[in-house]
């Protein structure tokens, strides 16, 4: 029974294991999804929802800091609410981690800024992760998370 068991590796498919992404194409995924990012964060500043169609895929879905998910049509009208309550947002320690030529997570740390400063919270710090697919040349994100920080 040991045989089996140590050809078992052996027998794996070979898409198990990713290809190494070249470096000058890695080097320009991490700068078009740092871009898109801040594209995304530049929502904040415009109120403009349109750049969101295009940045979420449609199967998108959102695991927010509290446990609640929301798909993309439920997460893009969350917006309207934020604009009202919150002043501004900033991005930081974006970090891309490349895995495949069409796969790459972003992480990074958001700090939101609430219009009535006399609130409890009225800053708040999140981390967050961002994984993006690029299907058909188009990269969208797929799925985000957030945890706040205390």
């Amino acid at each position: 029974m040991l045989v089996p068991a140590l050809l078992l590796p052996l027998l794996a498919p070979a898409a198990a294991a990713p290809a190494a992404v070249p470096e000058e194409a890695r080097r320009e995924i991490v700068r078009t999804l740092e871009g898109l990012e801040r594209e995304w964060f530049k929502v904040y500043e415009t109120h403009d929802l349109a750049p969101l169609e295009g940045l979420m895929a449609d199967d998108f879905v959102a695991t927010l800091a509290d446990g609640a998910v929301r798909g993309k049509r439920e997460h893009i009208a969350a917006y309207r609410a934020d604009f009202e309550a919150i002043e501004r947002v900033e991005n930081s320690d974006m970090r891309v981690r490349v895995h495949t030529a069409d796969l790459a997570v972003v992480t990074g740390l958001y700090t939101a800024t609430l219009r009535d400063r006399s609130a409890a919270d009225a800053v708040s710090r999140y981390r967050y992760t961002d994984t993006w697919l690029r299907r058909g040349g188009r990269w969208q994100c797929v799925a985000t998370h957030e945890s706040r920080l205390e």
